[in-house]
């Protein structure tokens, strides 16, 4: 039997721990560039301006395999960018092993218990984003995957987002059903 290794996502809390845990600016931008678009950390590391709409909101990048893609912004991530492009900086000022030692640091600042890499990062970002009703089409696009099995990956839940959605759906009124409460 093999065991296959699923990395983690990180829970709500987790998520707010690490944000707080962030010292300076470089931990700020590359944890909530991670947390809030999903990138990979190649593709953080290589961004350059000429890849950002500020107009969209959105970042146009040619990730993994040569596949085209765009990446909404959030208003955070908005903002950091715009402070770290004004810098006359025209390319992201962060090599890829700079970001995985930030995410680590701030990670065992944080003092999550968990392995906390960029991957799980995206796996995060991945959960949250279907966990808040996001479009598992749409998630497809955002990662980059040109198949839905390999999206289909990202989506170990874990137990308290389980037993959340659950709750938020079982135990919501069924108005379509109003009718069989004359049977009983």
């Amino acid at each position: 039997m093999v065991l296959e290794y699923k990395r983690e996502p990180l829970e709500e809390d987790e998520v707010l721990d690490l944000r707080k845990a962030c010292t300076f600016f470089e931990e700020e931008l590359v944890i909530n560039c991670l947390l809030d678009t999903g990138m990979r950390v190649s593709e953080l590391a290589n961004l350059r301006e000429e890849n950002i709409s500020w107009q969209r909101s959105c970042i146009r990048l040619i990730g993994k395999g040569n596949k085209r893609r765009v990446i909404p912004m959030s208003k955070r991530v908005r903002l950091l960018l715009l402070d770290c492009f004004s810098h006359k900086n025209s390319k992201f000022p962060l090599a890829m092993r700079t970001i995985q030692k930030y995410v680590k640091i701030v990670a065992d600042r944080a003092r999550i218990r968990k392995t906390v890499s960029p991957h799980v990062l995206r796996h995060t970002f991945a959960v949250t984003y279907l966990h808040r009703g996001g479009n598992l089409r749409a998630l497809q696009a955002i990662l980059g995957h040109s198949s839905i099995t390999t999206t289909d990956i990202y989506l170990n839940y874990s137990g308290k987002r389980v037993i959340d959605d659950f709750q938020r759906i079982w135990n919501e009124p069924d108005t379509s059903n109003k009718q069989l409460s004359n049977y009983f």
